[in-house]
């Protein structure tokens, strides 16, 4: 089953890490032969610049990357930015002030790097008791600890392409989401389980999504795009095929052109396979 598509962009947790935070060589594999056969593959996550994983970014051709959770589009041949959509400095002092007042780890993005406060970060490392592992093993290599965040954000010399809460307590998750999700200088959107994205009204993945493609004369409906939560809405809306994962949300299942497997059963290679019309051999695969 063959379409046009030109673009694939992917979300990374959920959707094409496994539970275990793997890319599968299958998974690789396929994107691997869809880059081959002239298709542009990207990631498209929450995540900043230096938190893209090496085995998603070492696959041969993977030259774009969809970050912050559209907060900035990056050219990693290039190491230059290719758009970006920061939050506005009076809205930025006006959430840090709010933000710093929550028992939860708090933090921003600036040129791809992530600062966190310096005291939430060590009691999510030593204190929280609900946060996954692979998390804390994840904020320990990717985070910079800072003593003066607030501070930082005042100084206005630092260009904020999203802040991130992350909560052991998921009563206060829901609070603030509530308190602010109206917002109409803020997206505020749930990236997983346990935390609360914030980003300028306008930076969203659908949106930066159709800024590169626009960059690169690539139309939407040629635009194929793979998710499992409600951060990837806006690409769904802004794709003309929508790929919802086996374990997707049901919200966007039901926003969705098609779903595939799960992210345990590779469920974004056989997407990649379905409908980039790839000849894989796929026997490797099979358990005998």
């Amino acid at each position: 089953m063959e379409r046009e598509i030109k673009l694939v962009a992917l979300d990374l947790d959920g959707t094409t890490f496994n539970s275990e935070k793997v890319i599968t060589e299958r998974t690789r594999e396929a994107i691997a032969a869809a880059i081959k056969k002239g298709v542009i593959v990207m990631p498209a996550t929450g995540r900043q610049k230096t938190g893209l994983p090496e085995s998603f970014t070492s696959i041969p051709g993977v030259r774009y990357a969809l970050t912050s959770n559209g907060g900035a589009v990056v050219d990693l041949w290039e190491d230059s930015m290719i758009y970006a959509d920061f939050i506005p400095y009076k809205t930025a002092c006006r959430v840090i002030d709010q933000l710093i007042q929550i028992d939860a780890l708090i933090e921003f993005y600036h040129d791809g790097k992530s600062y966190a406060d310096r005291k939430s970060y060590n009691r999510a490392l030593h204190v929280y008791k609900n946060f996954p592992d692979w998390f804390k093993e994840y904020i320990k290599v990717s985070r910079i600890p800072v003593d003066d965040l607030r501070e930082r954000v005042y100084s206005g010399k630092f260009n904020i392409e999203k802040m991130l809460v992350s909560f052991d307590d998921m009563t206060l998750r829901q609070q603030l989401y509530d308190e602010m999700h109206n917002d109409p200088e803020l997206s505020v959107v749930f990236g997983n389980s346990f935390n609360v994205e914030i980003t300028a009204a306008t930076a969203n993945k659908g949106h930066s999504l159709l800024k590169l493609a626009g960059e690169l004369g690539i139309m939407p409906e040629q635009i194929m795009v793979c998710g499992d939560t409600m951060n990837d809405r806006t690409m769904f809306e802004a794709a003309g095929l929508a790929v919802a994962m086996g374990n997707a949300d049901e919200e966007i299942k039901a926003m969705a052109d098609d779903v595939t497997l799960s992210n345990d059963e590779d469920g974004v290679a056989v997407a990649i396979e379905k409908w980039v019309a790839l000849i894989i051999e796929i026997s490797a695969y099979c358990l005998l």
